[in-house]
């Protein structure tokens, strides 16, 4: 099976999305963030159209700008981290199907979200997910269709000083939640380069609609957000090949208001809001990491 060209009904799908967000959106309150988001991606080869992958992501955040007191610092708290494998197959110059068994998230909600108090809460996620990829002149266009499978721990008081991998470790079956994303992504090399060759620089763009489902979510969160990023990304030339990218994005997501309630040591729904976070993103990519453990051929003496 050979993509020749990008599915013109999955561009509608994808624009109707849109239009079903924003006028989602319309109808609830706005707030306001900054944050930083790092994300190292490492690729190597098992054999034959066998890949592995491993993500880990690393976000911080300010204060929205709906709490008393609040600073636009984007570094002030931490907000993420993420460990997530990758198992990719690839069909074709133009099909992937991948598989990431199991992930782990860790999210924080700093003191002056969480009622005084730093909360943290745990998930685990299991994704498949499919990649079409398809070349017009120099862009390369990637669609990507993702299936989460999130398993949501309960969200409690950090009392770790650090990380809390052994906290919130409860997983009640109405935490339990799907969801569809889909992206749309394109790489465009610049100056006299077509393709992504070493000391190239480039642009990468991407917009990215996600979908809750299941029967855990409310009919007002099936919209669950949307992320835009543009960036500024540059191959040079290095015995173990690397890829750099910098630039911004804005995710607009639809956000869970809540108080903690002190007595019961749980967080209160109170509403749904509208976040537009601005971003400051930095990849940093390893496109072959076997290398790294690659024994150099002896020299031959004559």
């Amino acid at each position: 099976m050979r993509v020749n060209s990008i599915s013109i009904k999955s561009v509608v799908i994808f624009i109707l999305l849109l239009l079903g967000s924003s006028l989602n959106a319309q109808q609830r309150e706005y707030f306001q963030r900054n944050s930083f988001w790092t994300e190292t991606v490492i690729n190597g080869k098992i054999g034959g159209k066998f890949k592995w992958q491993l993500d880990y992501q690393y976000r911080r955040m300010s204060d929205p700008d709906d709490v008393s007191n609040a600073t636009g610092n984007l570094f002030k708290y931490k907000f993420q981290h993420v460990y997530r494998p990758w198992i990719h197959y690839q069909l074709n110059e133009s099909v992937r199907l991948s598989l990431s068994p199991l992930g782990f998230w860790e999210t924080w909600t700093p003191p002056s979200e969480g009622g005084g108090k730093t909360l943290i809460q745990p998930e685990f996620r299991i994704c498949p997910q499919l990649t079409l990829s398809n070349k017009i002149g120099r862009v390369m266009i990637d669609q990507r269709y993702r299936y989460e499978f999130r398993y949501i721990g309960t969200k409690v008081a950090d009392t770790s000083g650090g990380v809390g991998y052994g906290m919130g470790l409860d997983f009640p079956s109405n935490n339990y939640k799907m969801r569809m994303r889909y992206f749309l992504r394109a790489t465009i090399p610049l100056g006299k380069h077509t393709t992504l060759e070493d000391k190239t620089f480039y642009i990468v763009t991407w917009n990215e609609v996600f979908l809750g489902l299941g029967e855990n979510t409310n009919n007002n969160k099936l919209w669950d957000q949307n992320r835009t990023f543009c960036l500024l990304g540059y191959k040079p030339k290095m015995k173990y090949p690397m890829r750099f990218e910098l630039g911004y994005g804005l995710q607009v997501a639809n956000r869970v208001s809540s108080s903690y309630n002190s007595v019961t040591n749980q967080l209160v729904e109170t509403g749904h809001k509208i976040e537009k976070n601005n971003i400051m993103q930095v990849y940093v990519i390893f496109e072959n990491f076997n290398l790294f453990f690659k024994k150099k051929k002896a020299e031959v003496k004559i």
